[in-house]
């Protein structure tokens, strides 16, 4: 089926290495819509635009600008120091629009426009030093582990760029609050557990060649990038769902447009769960230990 949306300008080169075009990105956001729009629909979108190719300088836009059609909806949410009006999407129609917008990259919130409090999405995003293979197959068995421990199940996704992200589909039944200290102590004690390999540090030069457990994505202000996001780096990679089982052999930026092709999903099973058990298990966790968590606000500040 031919994409919704005429595409202006498709002989424009987005991505000079290795020459893709703007016609080819939207063909790309066409072919994997059914399986991306789940992700996307009903949430508040980030998107990352880039009119004259990754070379030169982007932007981020959240808020819908006046001239995008209705079939964009918009919601009206806080941010720390005023309100935004989000663009949210609900079918093909939209993400062809944003594609045609020189859109490269979506970044999607924890929650959904019919759930604003209650997120559905956890995410750790397991950030290396540069090249580290080693070091970020080894967090990423090793943080899925002590989730499953919890009967918390991961689902695995390249980052496109250094790093993985491991990603928890959730019912919408508890608030940020509970689920950001839910995996601020996640990460807390898997940095305490393998202090060689693992780190909370933000800054780089604190870390020390370990890798950084980014849980800060599960408050209501972040975001994180959406599966089958296409990154605005050389070779157009993307942002792919794999299985568990391809860990060993993938690599964060293995998936690139022109070599894409659209297999089973992945995460098929990926069924959401209530993390409230986990999150009475971690209070006693912590209780038990004496973690030091520090407090963070809704919007990830400290």
């Amino acid at each position: 089926m031919p994409s919704l949306v005429v595409v202006s300008h498709p002989e424009k080169v987005l991505f000079p290495d290795p020459g893709v075009t703007k016609g080819e990105v939207a063909e790309y956001y066409h072919r994997v819509a059914d399986v991306m729009l789940p992700h996307l629909n009903d949430r508040p979108l980030t998107i990352q635009r880039f009119p004259q190719g990754i070379e030169k300088q982007g932007f981020m836009q959240k808020h819908a600008g006046k001239g995008f059609p209705d079939y964009i909806d918009r919601i009206e949410l806080a941010k720390q120091d005023g309100t935004v009006n989000y663009p949210i999407i609900r079918d093909e129609m939209g993400l062809a629009y944003l594609a045609n917008q020189n859109t490269i990259t979506f970044h999607i919130p924890g929650f959904r426009a019919s759930h604003l409090e209650h997120p559905d999405r956890m995410v750790f995003d397991l950030d290396p030093s540069e090249g580290d293979l080693d070091g970020v197959r080894y967090a990423a068995r090793a943080t899925a582990e002590f989730l499953g421990a919890l009967d918390v199940p991961t689902w695995l996704m390249t980052s496109g760029s250094k790093g993985f992200h491991l990603v928890t589909n959730l019912q919408p039944t508890i608030g940020f609050d509970e689920m950001g200290r839910f995996a601020q102590a996640v990460a807390t004690l898997l940095a305490e557990s393998h202090p060689k390999q693992m780190t909370v540090e933000f800054l780089k030069k604190e870390r020390q060649g370990r890798v950084f457990v980014d849980w800060m994505r599960n408050h209501f202000g972040p975001t994180a990038v959406c599966p089958y996001s296409l990154r605005p780096r050389p070779g157009a990679p993307i942002a792919m769902p794999i299985d568990w089982k391809a860990l060993e052999t993938t690599r964060p930026d293995d998936f690139r447009l022109r070599q894409f092709e659209l297999n089973a999903n992945p995460w098929a099973a990926a069924k959401p769960i209530d993390l409230a058990p986990a999150v009475a298990a971690m209070e006693e966790m912590i209780a038990r230990t004496g973690v030091d968590l520090p407090e963070f606000d809704r919007f990830g500040r400290s």
